[in-house]
């Protein structure tokens, strides 16, 4: 798949929003419909649990779903299913566009280049690709429904219980040798410049034998999102907070040619 990035295109990943997480809700729904992006990017885990096929899942969710169908309308949604939020598609619709596991990488074209999107869970050895393709079949989601249905919620709470305990926010040691090994697969197998992800929620960059990497800030630990500005061939990334609306973090300009 591949898609035209626009100038001031947002990117917004891991913001894990739940009933009891609220903050991405809290931002895009008091932004003005006027001043939304022209595209934007939902790179995975949106939602800390929302599969698709279990309606149990989806009636605490349905408010933000209902926003995110609204802004839509405003600009291009492009939504990458993650491991905590897939088998979207029936669910949103024809309004956002939704992004399979199995159809990542999206390819983003710029002036320069090529951007590959990914959530991020890929090369991840057999035993998790084993695990993510039971817990994205539709009958196994389905029947997970009827048990937590049986069981008056007790299915969808223990899950939620899970979640929350986790430690989403912390630093993977030797993250960047690691990630370097992969871009050299990755490499092998697709065509692209720059490498975007979510999932480690390690909001670090960094280029490596003539490619860009960017795993993306996770919008629950860092409350930041990205903004990018087409410059030329080239594409700058900028992190913007929720709190400072009119101020811009880090920028970094990379070409298709030569990262600067």
């Amino acid at each position: 798949m591949e898609i035209v990035l626009k100038d001031g295109a947002w990117f917004v990943a891991d913001s894990h929003y739940a009933h009891y997480n609220t903050a991405l809700y809290d931002l895009l729904s008091s932004i003005d419909p006027d001043d939304f992006p022209p595209q934007l990017f939902l790179m995975g885990d949106i939602f800390d649990l929302l599969f698709g096929y279990a309606q149990n899942s989806i009636q605490p969710n349905r408010k933000m779903v209902d926003l995110l169908k609204q802004i839509a309308r405003q600009c291009e949604v492009i939504y990458l299913e993650g491991n905590h939020d897939f088998g979207l598609k029936p669910l949103f619709g024809g309004d956002v566009r939704t992004v399979a596991r199995s159809c990542q990488p999206v390819t983003a074209l710029y002036g320069g280049g090529r951007i590959a999107l990914h959530h991020g869970d890929l090369i991840q050895g057999a035993g998790y690709e084993v695990y993510t393709a039971l817990i994205r079949n539709r009958y196994i989601d389905r029947i997970l429904n009827l048990v937590d249905t049986a069981s008056s919620g007790a299915v969808i709470r223990w899950l939620e219980r899970y979640n929350r305990n986790k430690r989403p926010c912390y630093k993977i040691e030797g993250f960047e040798e690691r990630i370097q090994s992969r871009l050299d697969i990755l490499k092998r197998r697709y065509d692209f410049d720059i490498w975007i992800e979510g999932h480690f929620h390690q909001n670090i960059r960094f280029d490596y034998d003539g490619t860009s990497y960017f795993n993306l800030p996770a919008f629950a630990c860092a409350k930041t999102y990205i903004v990018t500005r087409l410059v030329g061939d080239s594409v700058e990334f900028e992190e913007k907070t929720v709190t400072q609306k009119a101020q811009y973090g880090i920028k970094r300009r990379h070409t298709s040619s030569r990262n600067q």
